[in-house]
């Protein structure tokens, strides 16, 4: 696990942030201006540990898998699923598009590098089958609010049925879009139907 106290989370954010292209940079800080960083410590577990056995602290998506197949006490549910509400570049919730697959601010500038040559699983895309493990995993727990701002941001991006998506900037505003080498004829893709039977199962009738 990672833990970043809220000092070294913005320090860190803020040098990504400061990494980027201009447009890419004010679209970004102004979403931390207006979400601001909690004041509680961040954790999320590593995407994994380097060579020498240290963790690398870059947030992801994996633990939807964990929340689906395994039931946590109450504050261990919380703390898998808090990195998947907090908004980009802070968490993985991008409002439009959905979620990030990975977040590799709180890494090296090195990590950066790696993910910049492999966008495929990087900050600019987000996988389908994550986002429908991830409401499938809630589907379980008495979570509407979270499933309800997922949905949104997913469907926002008109590519919830896609493989997976990315998204560009445009005069300043993210919007989403296809990513190159993606496909809709995936057998993941069914996913999504099986998920929405889960949600829309679980909801009480009226």
């Amino acid at each position: 696990m990672v833990a970043l106290a809220p000092a070294e989370v913005a320090s860190r954010v803020g040098a990504k942030i400061g990494s980027l292209p201009p447009d890419e940079a004010n679209f970004w800080s102004g979403v931390l201006a207006r979400n601001g960083i909690s004041s509680d410590t961040l954790r999320f577990p590593a995407v994994s540990l380097d060579s020498a056995g240290n963790p690398i602290p870059v947030m992801s998506t994996d633990p939807a898998m964990w929340l689906l197949l395994q039931q946590q006490d109450a504050a261990q549910e919380s703390e898998l699923l808090r990195p998947f509400l907090l908004p980009y570049p802070v968490g993985l919730f991008i409002d439009g598009v959905g979620l990030a697959v990975a977040n590799d601010a709180y890494a090296s500038p090195q990590v950066w590098d790696m993910f910049a040559h492999d966008l495929y699983h990087s900050p600019r895309v987000v996988w389908g089958r994550e986002v429908n493990v991830l409401l499938a995993a809630l589907a379980t727990r008495n979570r509407p609010g979270a499933v309800d701002s997922i949905r949104r941001a997913v469907a926002r991006s008109g590519l919830q049925y896609a493989e997976l998506w990315s998204y560009r900037f445009d005069g300043g505003a993210l919007r989403a879009v296809r990513y190159g080498s993606s496909s809709d004829v995936q057998l993941w893709t069914l996913t999504d139907l099986a998920v929405q039977y889960l949600l829309n199962a679980r909801r009480p009738t009226q």
